[in-house]
């Protein structure tokens, strides 16, 4: 008996002993996380708070600040058990050549699980290229507007839990149609890839629904010769439309254009309407004086305006003093903070294991729900976000915007409308009558 007793006691001590092993071994080798957000160049300016919506999810789970401020990084971070390294790139938003050294320098050298970031449009589509040269690591793109990241030819280990910019004008076609009445419309985009993506979605929808296009203008081309008395042919035929789409970014949008669209069009709030990007930038890079009562669409609900953003507004400030609390609710903010929770989550769902080649947390993420700031997300077979966009309409005070419309579940393709038509260029979006998405319906 006493033999038998030794034995078990033996048994349960190398039982200890291997579980003892295991838990160091996991321990000792924590999660590395790489971060690209931009340090130099345009949007520098917004690094802290790129840094600043990255690490809230990772406060959240009982991290701390290492010095009080995003750019001093966290300590103490933990996901599934497991420490979490976050291990930063410094990159510059279109320096295509900066955004290969740095991401190779985090795979190859750093050895990184997956990378989130960079920002911006260009730089998502060499991240993708960069994934299918590294499989085996996670690349979830922030704040990247670009259509082709997922809709196209899509790398099977990037993820996107934000919208692009096609996605962030749903709503608006039909809101043209069935509530203000449009039966012809004139689009007006500035000649960049945003106004590309915008006007395709708005193009998609509005036609879908029976709408036809009166005609589609630029930025620097037709448009300007708006306020010229001597080419009264642009102004009649805007005047013959019911209504404008003025899906600009609003960085290029002249202090002219709005005025003189009011001069020809008469009442603004029933003809016309804004893009994303114009709405967006109205509240934060730039200012551009919308008329009170026009209405837009955006990704985000107005400021502090659900019980989920006002909960990460507190949260951001309570983390971030040293940051407006209003920076809580910028894209710049939101997207980081959105990808970094998005792959948290994965990691959760895959009970920390990162082994054979991650495809364990490959399956997590894909399967990878939860209620974000600004809306509930999910992803699609492509791995692309699934989420709301919201219409919304101009206060009289300058950034105050009032709920219209929440446009539910807007997924990528826009029921095939856009999957189907060419990659978003000048007038590439055919205007035909068709099934509309199920906002739409």
């Amino acid at each position: 008996m006493l033999a038998d007793r030794t034995r078990r006691a033996s048994l349960l001590a190398v039982t200890l002993l291997a579980l003892a092993a295991a838990g160091c071994s996991r321990g000792e080798k924590p999660v590395r996380i790489g971060l690209l957000t931009d340090c130099r160049g345009i949007y520098s300016g917004y690094e802290e708070q790129m840094l600043a919506g990255a690490e809230l999810p990772l406060l959240r789970r009982g991290a701390r600040l290492t010095n009080g401020k995003p750019s001093g990084g966290v300590s103490g971070a933990e996901v599934a058990g497991r420490a979490v390294e976050l291990v930063r790139g410094c990159t510059e938003e279109s320096e295509n050549s900066i955004l290969v050294e740095e991401a190779r320098r985090l795979v190859e050298d750093k050895r990184v699980d997956a990378v989130v970031g960079p920002f911006g449009e260009e730089d998502s589509l060499i991240a993708r290229e960069l994934a299918r040269k590294y499989p085996d690591v996670v690349f979830i793109p922030a704040w990247s507007g670009a259509q082709e990241l997922t809709l196209r030819h899509p790398a099977a280990n990037v993820y996107r839990f934000d919208t692009d910019e096609a996605q962030d004008v749903a709503g608006l076609g039909t809101y043209a149609y069935r509530t203000l009445g449009w039966r012809s419309a004139v689009t007006v985009e500035d000649g960049t890839f945003v106004g590309w993506q915008e006007e395709a979605a708005f193009v998609a929808e509005f036609c879908a629904l029976g709408g036809k296009m009166k005609a589609r203008l630029y930025l620097g081309g037709s448009i300007s010769k708006l306020s010229d008395p001597r080419k009264p042919k642009v102004a009649r035929t805007i005047k013959e439309a019911d209504g404008v789409a003025l899906l600009t970014w609003g960085l290029l949008t002249p202090s002219w254009l709005v005025p003189t669209l009011s001069r020809t069009l008469g009442s603004l709030p029933n003809r016309l309407i804004l893009g994303a990007y114009l709405m967006d930038d109205s509240n934060s890079f730039v200012h551009v004086a919308l008329p009170a009562g026009v209405v837009g669409v955006s990704s985000t609900p107005p400021a502090n305006s659900t019980p989920a953003m006002r909960r990460h507004r507190a949260e951001f400030s309570k983390a971030f003093p040293g940051l407006f609390p209003a920076d809580a609710e910028t894209r710049a903010v939101l997207a980081f903070h959105d990808a970094m929770e998005g792959l948290l989550r994965g990691i959760e769902a895959a009970d920390g294991d990162l082994s054979d080649g991650r495809q364990r947390l490959h399956e997590s993420l894909a399967e990878v729900r939860f209620d974000a700031p600004s809306s509930p997300v999910r992803l699609d077979r492509n791995r692309q976000a699934v989420r709301n966009t919201y219409v919304e309409r101009v206060g009289r005070e300058p950034r105050k915007r009032e709920l219209v419309r929440v446009v539910p579940g807007v997924e990528q393709t826009f029921r095939g409308l856009l999957s189907s038509s060419p990659a978003p260029g000048p007038g590439s979006q055919p205007c035909r009558k068709g099934s509309p998405p199920s906002w739409a319906r």
